[in-house]
């Protein structure tokens, strides 16, 4: 994307949204919740990543 900040904001809406959605809808497999905590950890994973990048090259 070329504009990267929007893109930040839209990751980290991404990421609240479905925080919220692992909260209001629990599931009792035990895959689901683990596939459910990989896919948040991998997202916030790459905000983190893409987060450093722009501060580096904004900074």
């Amino acid at each position: 994307m070329r504009n990267r900040k929007t893109w930040l904001y839209i990751k980290a809406a991404l990421i609240l949204l479905f925080t919220v959605v692992i909260f209001m809808m629990p599931t009792e497999d035990t895959f689901r919740k683990w596939l459910r905590f990989g896919m948040l950890t991998l997202f916030v994973f790459s905000f983190i990543i893409d987060l450093t990048r722009y501060k580096k090259n904004n900074g």
